[in-house]
């Protein structure tokens, strides 16, 4: 499996465990959950967004959440 598919499998878990249906998760909480550096989150962390699947919540690319489409998707592979 990818470390894309992997970075976008940890981001909806995380999401199913907020309250509100797409809650914004920083890049820090996923690295330390997945044990990554920020600099190679960060790329798949561009390649999701480039996909549509994820958003950055700031001007900056400290916390993220999932797009509508990225709600339903299932990257599996």
């Amino acid at each position: 499996m990818s470390t894309e598919n992997v970075v976008f499998r940890k981001i909806k878990e995380i999401s199913v465990r907020g309250i509100k249906p797409r809650p914004m998760i920083t890049v820090l909480q996923i690295s330390r959950e997945l044990s990554l550096t920020s600099d190679s989150l960060l790329a798949q962390l561009a390649e999701l967004k480039r996909l549509r699947l994820v958003t950055f919540c700031d001007n900056g690319t400290t916390s993220i959440k999932l797009t509508l489409l990225g709600s339903v998707v299932r990257r599996d592979k």
